[in-house]
């Protein structure tokens, strides 16, 4: 009777090891951090949204299309920098009208969203529109690198989505 118990004890200690070491690995692989297998499969369709080729005739594209899935905060984004040939009113009113046609509602607007100095920036978005595509909601962002310092020669636009809700401008 007693190795009975003994075997028992045994089972059930290693039992619920095992479930611990399991949820430990699940959390550390991804499961409370990270990107979800579908929101990584979701930055390719990003990419291939129409809105990031839309873009003043008097503007350029510079480099590539960049995609990928922020590891930090979970949701997937895809994104494309344009050469700034023309004033940022024309710019910021160019995709009023432009996402309006494709779909896309404004959620904010802030035409100088520069962070006051020493302060963290939270959200350098000129323009933030919204809809939905790819089953969720995915965010579209109108934004200036000069905001923050960078080069007063491009702007960007920039596409983020999670199935998780926690994907934002």
């Amino acid at each position: 009777m007693k190795l009975k118990a003994a075997a028992t004890l045994v089972l059930t200690v290693a039992g619920g090891m095992a479930v611990i070491v399991a949820t430990g690995v699940w959390a550390l692989s991804g499961g409370l951090y990270g990107c979800t297998r579908a929101d990584e499969e979701l930055a390719p369709t990003l990419a291939s949204l129409s809105i990031l080729d839309t873009h003043p005739s008097q503007t350029q594209p510079e480099d590539e299309r960049y995609s990928g899935c922020d590891e930090d905060d979970g949701f997937a984004y895809a994104g494309q920098y344009y050469r700034l040939t023309t004033s940022r009113a024309d710019v910021l009113a160019f995709y009023r009208e432009a996402a309006a046609e494709d779909g896309w509602r404004l959620e904010g607007a802030n035409p100088s969203p520069s962070p006051t100095p020493d302060s963290l920036a939270i959200d350098t978005s000129a323009l933030c529109f919204e809809k939905l595509a790819a089953g969720t909601t995915v965010h579209l962002a109108v934004w200036f690198p000069s905001d923050l310092g960078g080069s007063s020669d491009d702007y960007g636009l920039e596409v983020t989505a999670s199935h998780d809700g926690t994907a934002w401008c």
